[in-house]
Order: structure tokens, then C-alpha cells, then sequence
């Protein structure tokens, strides 16, 4: 099996994460309308280059090396693993709304793990910590926010909308922490498989992160986000409640402490459901009857029902690369 169509599949893999994960970004970090686009898009590829150089690659190491067993991996594996994730993704982007890439990653890891090595050669106790760690982001996010509004509220008084924009530096700071966090976590996920595509096919089961990597994922990303990160931005954008400055620069800081934290303990989680858990946490606490419930309980389901759906479409694609003679 060709290492090309190994890069190309990371290739759209790491696009469609800049659609789907770009679109959410943008729609969130542009929604007080203190940033214009073109800056917070600019600012998304910086710190994407910068984070793992910041931060370290230790969620790159948890996805490349920690969910399956590295000496036994083939590129035929790690390919149909490339594989069920992007039908995973694309299934779910028919919904129009942002789904885990993590989780479908994840998932699909698993399915074709457990068809292709064998049940016991998956490392279960991984799945679940990342799966743990997704849960707990959320929850922590939600209540990051919401704590963060609270405070800044007792604090501040009432913040108006011309207050809030004065505070452009703050808005800049805050975002581009945000950006860094994904640059650290959920952009290492395309790190991790680059690096395990590599290992596995030049360098027999080794796992190095090399800065050439850092620049191919960023690059993709920016593509996706370029091509189609709108049709995801405007699904989010003013859709959970109205945002004015003072509730994103409180969102954004709850999502970065939340997420660099995470990525500094090799935990890979979502950024984007982080963002939107604590937009949730944020809208709660400063007009909870103005959040709109039922695109959240729709964000949600989606998100849940990620990982089960990316384990089956695993074990189909795991089993059909079996019968065509790839292992």
C-alpha cells in the first residue's frame, strides 16, 4: 500500500479539521466582532506553528503511540484507520454541526484495531482516559465559563459593548491563547498520525515529530478552513446566544486554561466542544434564558454519538481492507 495515499488521506484529514475545527474557531473568536477575520485567521495559523514548539507534543505521543501498539502497526492499519475517520467525519458534517474529530479519530482507531490486531491489542485503557478527558473538558469548560462571567460581572459591573471593545489588547491576548491551546492539542492529532505514518513506514515503528510535520498540518488546515470553515461558522455563530466582547474574551479564557493545561498533561481533548461548553457556561450565567437549549442538546448528540459511529464504520473498514489482502 502506497505511504502517498497515506500523506493525502492526512492531507484532507487535516483539511476537513480546518473546516470543521477552523469553522468553530472562527465563529466563535470573530463573534464579538472586535477581531476582524482576516486577523483571527491569520492569528489561527501562527500559534499553530508556534504551539508545539511552546507547549511540547505530548498529545501527538498519546494518539501516534498510546492507542495502538506501535511495533505491531502496518501501514495498511494505519491507512484504514485514515480511512473510517474521514467517513466518520464526513457523515457527521452532513449534519452542520461541529462534531469531535477526537472522538471519530479515537473511534475509528479502535474499530480497526480491534478488526485488523485483534481485540486485546487495542489499548482500551488509553481509549478510555481519552474519552475521560473529553467528558471532563467539557464539564470543566462549562464551569470555567460560567465562573469567569461570574467573576468578571461581580468585578466589573456592567460591562457595555463600547467598554468591551476598548479592550481590543485583552480580546488578543485571550483569542490567540485559544489558538495556541488547539495548536497544542487538537492540531497534534494530524502531528501524531504524520508521525506514525512516517515511523511505520521508513523508520520501522519509530516516533519522531519532525518541524516539517508542524508546517504540512497547518497548511492543510488553512486550506479547509479557507474552503469551507464558513458553513460550519455560521451554523454556531450567534446561534447559542448573542455574544457582546466582555462574554467572549471570559469564553476564551476559560477554553485556554482549560485546553493548554490539558495539552501540557499529553491529554487530548476538543477545543472546539471546549469553546462551545463554555459559550454554553458563559451565556448561562450572564442571560441563561436567552441560550438557546436545543442547538446545544443538538451539538451534543452529535458529539456523542461521534465515537460509537466511528468504532462501527472502524470495524466495517477494518474488516473490508482484511478481505482485500491488506494487514
Amino acid at each position: 500500500m502506497s505511504v502517498l495515499l497515506a500523506y493525502a488521506l492526512l492531507a484532507i484529514f487535516a483539511a476537513l479539521s480546518g473546516l470543521n475545527d477552523g469553522g468553530n474557531l472562527l465563529a466563535v473568536l470573530s463573534s464579538s466582532r472586535i477581531l476582524p477575520v482576516a486577523v483571527v485567521i491569520a492569528e489561527m495559523g501562527t500559534c499553530m506553528l508556534a504551539a508545539p514548539f511552546l507547549v511540547g507534543t505530548r498529545v501527538a505521543h498519546t494518539i501516534g503511540a498510546g492507542i495502538l501498539p506501535l511495533p505491531e502497526l502496518s501501514l495498511p492499519v494505519v491507512t484504514a484507520a485514515l480511512v473510517a475517520t474521514l467517513v466518520t467525519l464526513a457523515a457527521c458534517y452532513l449534519s452542520n454541526v461541529p462534531t469531535s474529530i477526537t472522538f471519530a479519530l479515537v473511534g475509528a482507531m479502535g474499530g480497526v484495531g480491534a478488526v485488523m490486531l485483534g481485540m486485546n491489542r487495542v489499548h482500551w485503557a488509553s481509549v478510555g482516559r481519552v474519552a475521560g478527558s473529553l467528558v471532563m473538558s467539557v464539564v470543566l469548560a462549562g464551569a470555567a465559563g460560567y465562573a469567569a462571567h461570574f467573576a468578571a460581572r461581580v468585578l466589573l459591573g456592567r460591562v457595555s459593548a463600547r467598554a468591551g471593545r476598548a479592550a481590543l489588547w485583552t480580546e488578543i491576548a485571550t483569542s490567540a491563547c485559544v489558538c495556541i491551546g488547539y495548536g497544542a492539542n487538537d492540531a497534534e492529532k494530524t502531528l501524531g498520525l504524520l508521525a506514525l505514518v512516517t515511523g511505520v513506514s521508513h523508520h520501522h515503528g519509530t516516533f519522531h515529530v519532525a518541524p516539517w510535520m508542524v508546517g504540512f498540518s497547518t497548511a492543510a488546515f488553512l486550506v479547509g478552513l479557507l474552503v469551507g470553515g464558513w458553513r460550519v461558522a455560521r451554523t454556531i455563530q450567534g446561534h447559542v446566544f448573542r455574544i457582546r466582547p466582555i462574554h467572549a474574551v471570559m469564553n476564551e479564557f476559560a477554553t485556554a486554561a482549560v485546553v493548554i493545561a490539558a495539552s501540557s498533561l499529553g491529554g487530548p481533548v476538543s477545543t472546539t466542544q471546549a469553546l462551545d461548553s463554555s459559550l454554553v457556561g458563559v451565556g448561562a450565567s450572564a442571560h441563561a434564558r436567552r441560550v438557546r437549549w436545543r442547538v446545544v442538546r443538538k451539538m451534543a448528540g452529535v458529539w456523542l454519538m461521534t465515537m460509537p459511529l466511528a468504532f462501527l464504520v472502524g470495524c466495517v473498514t477494518g474488516q473490508l481492507f482484511v478481505w482485500g489482502g491488506y494487514r
